[in-house]
């Protein structure tokens, strides 16, 4: 054997054998790329190379095989402590576990044992929790206080057992003043208000906003969720952004003056690209425009459905019921038979083509000339070839 050959082999052996001290674990051929391409060029397979190393390679196990190993890890845990594991102690199964079982009390329990009782605070101590934060920081606690800990649970523990679904109905069922609810004013004097401060002093972002506003008047936050801070500038006049509330007014300004204004018109008066509005809106603008009651000015074409047996049929059974024997003229194709020009000669080359395969006498009458022979070809050839 070639010693460069064997000092290749052993470096890989090597690999293997510090991947296992670390891990506890052969490792996956797609965790060692650049050894897999020395197994397979000197083994011919990877779990040959493995054998070779002096390791038990990886065997696909069934769902059977898999929960009767962990269970039996278990049970050889428990025999061995007295107690059942925790899930901190099983951390290179848990993935496994949770793929087979859910959760890791659910395999405890197909196990054969009961599960730890979850260390759950009582109402009160969540409640106190928050009365505790207030009188300490002088400040109502907000969900980032309850990421940050300070003496607080998990925001979901609140949700959780209070049986709420947002943070302002917490602070309210813990006796604490939501600091972003609307006190002193209703929602419509709450609008027309901002919407005046923002006009007074000309803002256009919300940090401005937080900064000059009175006492009373509602958070950024609330006008956020209640009306969108982008509308409320736009309706002061501070800036035009693009949002659903602003391209629904330009087009219906538009419209006072075309009955149906297009989708170039709309981004010229914007000054956008259309690409812009509909990136904006997360919608093609058609549909945006249908959601609002009207019709757009363009629409995409029906799509034909009919195969080509069925447009042959449907054309020359047409021509033949109207008094036309070698076929109707190209102008009554949409009013006799519902599909354009277009769609025939997309299928059969062209009209001569169409006749053709409908056996019609063909006219020769203007355009490039064809013979039988060579429309025949044409069509003949595969769908994707170029045909014209």
């Amino acid at each position: 054997m070639n010693k460069n050959k064997d000092q290749i082999i052993a470096n890989a052996f090597s690999e293997i054998r510090d991947f296992y001290d670390q891990h506890g674990r052969i490792p996956i051929r797609r965790e060692r790329e650049a050894i897999n391409t020395i197994a397979r060029r000197y083994f011919g397979t990877w779990n040959n190379f493995i054998a070779a190393a002096g390791y038990e390679p990886n065997v696909k196990k069934t769902k059977a095989q898999i929960t009767e190993g962990l269970f039996n890890m278990v049970h050889d845990f428990y025999q061995l402590h007295g107690r059942i594991p925790m899930r901190r102690e099983f951390t290179r199964k848990n993935g496994t576990i949770c793929k087979y079982f859910g959760s890791w009390n659910k395999f405890i329990a197909a196990a054969g044992y009961e599960p730890n009782s979850r260390r759950i605070p009582s109402k009160m101590k969540l409640k106190n929790s928050l009365r505790q934060y207030y009188l300490k920081h002088q400040k109502v606690p907000t969900i980032g206080d309850c990421l940050a800990k300070n003496g607080l649970y998990n925001h979901c523990s609140y949700f959780t057992h209070f049986g709420l679904n947002s943070w302002p109905d917490v602070l309210e069922y813990v006796g604490l003043r939501p600091y972003f609810r609307v006190t002193t004013m209703t929602d419509a004097e709450a609008k027309e208000e901002v919407i005046n401060l923002i006009k007074k002093h000309k803002i256009k972002y919300g940090k401005i906003y937080e900064k000059l506003k009175p006492e009373n008047f509602p958070s950024l936050w609330y006008l956020k969720e209640k009306f969108g801070w982008n509308n409320l500038c736009y309706m002061a006049g501070t800036k035009i952004p693009v949002t659903k509330f602003s391209v629904k007014d330009h087009y219906l300004n538009l419209k006072k003056n075309t009955s149906k204004p297009t989708a170039k018109e709309l981004a010229k008066k914007m000054k956008i690209s259309p690409s812009g509005i509909v990136w904006k809106l997360n919608q093609p603008l058609n549909d945006f425009i249908l959601s609002i009651g009207h019709e757009p000015a363009h629409k995409t074409p029906t799509r034909c459905k009919l195969t080509k047996k069925q447009l042959v049929e449907l054309y020359k059974s047409k021509s033949l019921a109207h008094g036309y024997p070698n076929g109707m003229p190209r102008d009554k194709l949409q009013e006799l038979t519902g599909y354009s020009r277009d769609i025939y000669e997309k299928r059969f080359f062209s009209m001569n083509g169409l006749r053709l395969v409908c056996n019609f006498k063909l006219p020769f009458k203007g355009g490039k000339k064809y013979s039988e022979e060579e429309l025949r070809d044409i069509l003949n050839k595969p769908p994707y070839s170029n045909q014209r």
